[in-house]
């Protein structure tokens, strides 16, 4: 159980005695509570120093104060120290100091990534002052940590007043200290006692920013409160502010603010943003309310056995009640142990709410190591003296006469209001003027739109408003009205502030027997329209992450280029410009990051073009580029190496470099097409032709090409119909341990039966797999069917046998790839320690931190990985190193020219060192002559595997070959 000492400080030797009294130095944990009074600098640091002296170990954290609690009982402004000893809990404090600068949220974060862990129960927060952030701060604690309880105090309510917090840290007066109680199993009771009730009048706020309220009802705040609280209320600000605060509904939700002080052009701050439009009314605490809940919850507490109680309780309800107070601490007293400080205000979060400040209310926290109920029999009662029953009453006779006179108020009100709703109440401005154009009357609406007072336009020309472009048109229209035709035109006006909106005006005359006395005007503010209109305009013909026209604009721009190039019989050149491997931006970085990366890369490709050149952006990560002056061969050869050449520059992202090549297709105007349809679609061709060829080049269109293309897609169709048709199939080819030549695993190798073309190449329809997708519905199958046949085969006594399986860069980048894994070996009931999955070189760099994470997932459930296709990729040592891999897989395009007098020799050499030298074992494919065995053996590769050895092998074939040969005899 946790156990509290209790101590009331006057001296440094008193401190010592206690320490060593009470034996403290020998316990582990010990959180220390000091809530000092009015203490000076100079003492706090000599009893900070004495703590820290004699407890090393311990957590402190702590505060001046206006008055502290000891024992259940208020102490007479005398420094208090408690030490609470856990024994299944452990503590962890800080200080945090604020800034002007400080971000409220990260700081907020800061905390929990700095004291929160798995096991934290409980934060205990301690405020120098009302910091403008701390309401920040703490919803950067509940967006990490939602499930944490949060209690503490505000010590002082503004910076200018001296108050200051103090850990083993540190000592500061702008900033925050914490403490975090550490166990999962503590059992924990919180509450806050905060109710508010309305009282008098409802106000509207009517102009704001953040924090300042500068008019409510069209009145100067400071005004405002001057009448309905008095100038003794603003001069006792911010703490009479803690004890009338202000109420809204929001969301649902009554929320207080705290009126802090008065600022420029008779405004007022308060304790967070409120906004133009809400409703406001004052508000008194809730006496009935608090007192109910507070005896509530007391008897609650009753129910369960408990260590200690911290309490936080607000100065202004300790001046409140008389005997609440008292009545309060005594009875938490006959639970436990309590200790506490009075603040002027009280962080808590309520049940199922978020953690805020509160004011006028009491909030404790009650902890047990140990969850037990207690004997106990919760028995309490309070009586209100007579002047809070009083009081009560006084508060509802208010709220009752305020009712009563604005309900008097409105029936004398609503045959006016009904005359003037049309005019004062329409949200379009209304105005009047004389024969003589000048300003008789406007609404409201008017002069809020335009940001006049009504003196300055009562009597002056409207024409004063409009630019002197259009002052004769207006006349026309005015005149035209006054001879009884209704007018509707549309203007531009500029406000007070010279800011222009543009409004559609209808005039009419008003006539008074019938004889036009003057003119009425409507105006609507069609401002956003327009604008509204001008956007749509934007997003239908332009990107809205570069700025450049889109594909259909981009279209209408080489549409129109080419009735120009008709005429004048000039040629033009589009080119379609596509970044190679983006996604891995994209997947690595986030998509944040990739939008930036086609920012800087559509800047960059501006950059290189000349007057006449345009620039769109076709779609995700592709952009075009119509040349119109100069589009000769060699001139778009000599803009598309500079276009490479800018693109794979560093891009930099969060201190890194990451680089990126592209790939660029080109098609001409006459030779290639006469219409932009033709054209994009033969530049797209020639894209794809330059990345089929690796990247990082371009290509013009040809004829052939297309002819190609078509071909490509008809692949495609039949290869989405080749897995349901059955049409694919497995062989499996034998890899062999050297020397013994016993079979170590085989490797699984797909084919395709074309049902008219015969045999598809993997190399042919693999990347096609890739392109669209279908690598993921095959890589499963692959997965399924291998791990299947080696089961097939353990059950036949081929107990051995091991697969071997290559992994898809697309299909290893996916996020479901371990689940499908897992399915596979679900499935078929293979043990994980029979698979192989062999990954390129390619797949590394994609993500490296999220790679890594995957292979050591795939090979904690047992599953080994190898490195296919090595040497022809970019490895590094730096990277090797850190992959959790099992062997590595020599290219065969080192194996087919082996020999001793060749440079493959040397770089077959260095790689079977460099695997043996981490640990790795190394495997040779691709072998086909006797000499290249030799060699390899004498390199000692671990593992063999080619034609030389055996061909891939039906699963029936690799039975007869496993059961007539169990090794290979060269």
């Amino acid at each position: 159980m946790a156990t509290s000492f209790q101590l009331i400080y006057e001296n440094e030797g008193q401190l010592i005695k206690f320490i060593a009294d009470h034996e403290l130095a020998q316990y582990p944990t010990l959180l220390i509570q000091a809530y000092v009074s009015q203490m000076e600098d100079q003492e706090l640091h000599t009893l900070r120093n004495t703590l820290l002296k004699h407890l090393p170990k311990a957590k402190l954290i702590g505060c001046n104060s206006r008055g502290e609690i000891i024992d259940g009982r208020v102490s007479e402004r005398k420094p208090i120290l408690t030490f609470t000893v856990f024994d299944k809990t452990n503590i962890h404090s800080n200080l945090f100091t604020i800034q002007e600068d400080t971000n409220g949220f990260q700081l907020g974060q800061t905390i929990v990534k700095e004291l929160v862990n798995s096991e934290t129960k409980v934060l205990i927060i301690l405020a120098s002052h009302h910091h403008s952030l701390l309401n920040e701060v703490l919803s950067g604690i509940y967006e990490w940590s939602p499930d944490i309880h949060i209690v503490g105090g505000v010590m002082a309510e503004e910076a200018s007043h001296h108050s200051f917090i103090v850990t083993q840290q540190g000592i500061t007066s702008h900033g925050i200290a914490v403490a975090s109680l550490d166990n999962q199993n503590l059992y924990v009771k919180t509450m806050v006692n905060a109710d508010w009730q309305e009282i008098g009048s409802t106000f509207t706020v009517t102009k704001s920013k953040n924090q300042r309220i500068y008019e409510i009802d069209g009145k100067k705040p400071v005004q405002v409160l001057k009448t309905y609280l008095g100038q003794g209320f603003i001069n006792r600000l911010p703490y009479s502010g803690l004890e009338f605060p202000l109420l809204i509904h929001r969301n649902g939700k009554q929320k207080e603010f705290f009126i802090k002080r008065t600022v420029d052009f008779g405004g007022i701050q308060v304790s967070d943003s409120i906004f133009e439009g809400e409703e406001i009314t004052f508000a008194i605490p809730n006496i009935e309310s608090q007192v109910n809940s507070s005896i509530k919850q007391l008897k609650n507490l009753k129910l369960q056995k408990i260590d200690s109680v911290f309490v936080f309780y607000s100065i202004t309800r300790m001046k409140g009640i008389e005997g609440l107070t008292q009545f309060e601490l005594q009875s938490l007293a006959m639970n436990a142990p309590v200790s506490g400080v009075f603040c002027n205000g009280e962080i808590a979060k309520r049940q199922g709410g978020f953690p805020q400040i509160f004011s006028h209310s009491m909030s404790y926290l009650a902890f047990s190591e140990a969850k037990e109920k207690s004997k106990m029999v919760p028995d309490l009662h309070y009586h209100m003296p007579d002047y809070a029953h009083t009081f009560v009453t006084l508060s509802n006779l208010i709220n009752a006469s305020s009712q009563d006179i604005k309900a008097l108020n409105n029936e004398m009100k609503i045959s006016e209001e009904q005359y003037r709703s049309l005019f004062n109440n329409n949200t379009d401005m209304i105005y009047s003027t004389d024969l003589r154009g000048n300003f008789t009357s406007m609404n409201p609406v008017f002069l809020k739109n335009l940001g006049y007072a009504q003196e300055e336009l009562l009597g002056k020309s409207a024409l004063k408003l409009v630019q002197e472009a259009d002052v004769n048109r207006i006349k026309r229209h005015f005149h035209r009205t006054i001879d009884g035709k209704p007018q509707y035109y549309d203007i531009e006006i500029y406000t007070k502030n010279g800011k222009a909106s543009y409004y559609h005006i209808k005039n009419i005359p008003i006539t008074v027997n019938n004889e036009c006395v003057g003119i009425y005007g409507i105006g609507r503010d069609i401002t956003e329209n327009l604008e509204f209109e001008k956007k749509i305009t934007q997003l239908a013909n332009y990107d809205e992450e570069t700025g450049l026209p889109n594909r259909n604009k981009f279209k209408e721009i080489i549409d129109r280029m080419l009735e120009r190039a008709k005429k004048k019989k000039r040629t033009l050149a589009v080119l379609f410009v596509d970044f190679n491997r983006f996604n891995m931006i994209n997947d690595a970085l986030g998509h944040d990051a990739g939008d930036l990366f086609l920012k800087e890369m559509a800047v960059r490709i501006k950059n290189c073009l000349l007057t006449g050149a345009y620039v769109g952006r076709f779609g995700s990560d592709k952009f075009t580029i119509l040349l119109t002056k100069n589009s000769s061969p060699e001139y778009v050869t000599s803009m598309c190496k500079l276009l490479l050449e800018a693109i794979q520059l560093p891009f930099k992202f969060q201190d890194k470099e990451f680089f990126i090549t592209a790939s660029i297709g080109v098609s001409m105007y006459p030779y290639d097409g006469y219409d932009s349809d033709i054209l994009m679609k033969n530049a797209d061709i020639a894209l794809n032709r330059a990345k089929l060829q690796g990247g990082n080049e371009w290509i013009f269109f040809s004829d052939e090409m297309n002819d190609e293309t078509i071909k490509r897609l008809e692949l495609e169709s039949d290869l989405r119909r080749a897995l349901k048709n059955n049409e694919l199939y497995l062989l499996y080819q034998p890899i062999v341990e050297k020397g013994t030549r016993k079979l170590i695993t085989c490797e699984a190798l797909i084919r395709w039966q074309h049902p008219q073309r015969g045999i598809v190449p993997p190399l042919e329809f693999i990347p096609i797999a890739e392109e669209t997708g279908l690598i993921h519905s095959i890589g499963k199958w692959v997965l399924k069917t291998a791990c299947k046949q080696v089961v097939d085969w353990h059950n036949e006594g081929l107990t051995d046998v091991s697969i071997s399986i290559n992994v898809s860069a697309f299909q290893f980048q996916s996020r479901w790839f371990i689940e499908e894994v897992k399915n596979a070996l679900a499935y078929s009931g293979l043990h994980p320690n029979y698979l192989h999955l062999e990954l390129t070189e390619t797949v590394m760099l994609n993500d490296s931190q999220k790679t890594i994470e995957v292979m050591k997932a795939l090979t904690n459930i047992g599953v080994k990985i190898s490195i296919d296709d090595f040497g022809t990729g970019y490895s590094s040592l730096s990277y090797l190193k850190n992959l959790p891999i099992h062997i590595l897989k020599i290219d065969r395009s080192f194996i087919q020219n082996l020999d001793v007098n060749t440079p493959d020799f040397s770089i077959v050499k260095s790689i079977m060192t460099m695997g043996h030298g981490l640990g790795l074992q190394v495997t040779a494919e691709g072998i086909e002559t006797t000499q290249q065995l030799e060699i390899l053996e004498e390199m000692n590769c671990d593992f063999l595997q080619g034609y030389f050895i055996e061909k891939p092998l039906f699963p029936d074939q690799l039975k007869e070959w496993l059961n007539h040969q169990h090794s290979i005899m060269i």
